[in-house]
């Protein structure tokens, strides 16, 4: 299967933060031309004969731009998401987005998808995420000041 690809547009918060939790604050948000992406991939190529029997799937999460690599495991029967990497490279964001995701069409799709979703989640999932140049403009300069 081939990998897929998804967007969406960057923002940012001009006023609110947390006070837009509480009524009747309100915020302001504007939406940037630059872009996020998310690309994911089976992370294995084929379903080995015994893997109907495995309880846990390999994710892969990568982040180019931020150097980051996180590998986690996904409960196929509790739909929960281990990290198995260092504390450093996670980003519990992140981690929460894949997860409710898998969760979310596992609660969406009826019996033959649900087949189909556990196939495809047997191969593992190679996740990468990227930003436009636009947001890390400024990465080099900001990691020179925090070594000074």
């Amino acid at each position: 299967m081939a990998g897929v690809v998804a967007s969406a547009p960057g923002k940012v918060l001009m006023t609110g933060g947390y006070l837009v939790l509480e009524r009747p604050n309100a915020g302001i948000v504007l939406s940037t031309t630059a872009r996020f992406y998310a690309i994911v991939k089976p992370l294995y190529d084929e379903l080995k004969s015994d893997s109907w029997a495995w309880a846990w799937t390999d994710v892969k999460l990568t982040s180019p731009q931020l150097s980051r690599e996180s590998v986690y495991k996904l409960s196929l029967k509790s739909l929960v998401l281990q990290s198995v990497s260092s504390s450093e490279s996670r980003n519990p964001f992140v981690e929460h987005a894949i997860q409710y995701a898998v969760a979310a069409a596992h609660a969406t799709f009826d019996k033959n998808k649900k087949d189909e979703l556990h196939k495809l989640l047997l191969q593992g999932l190679d996740i990468t995420i990227l930003g436009c140049n636009d947001f890390y403009s400024y990465r080099n300069q900001v990691f020179a000041l925090s070594s000074d």
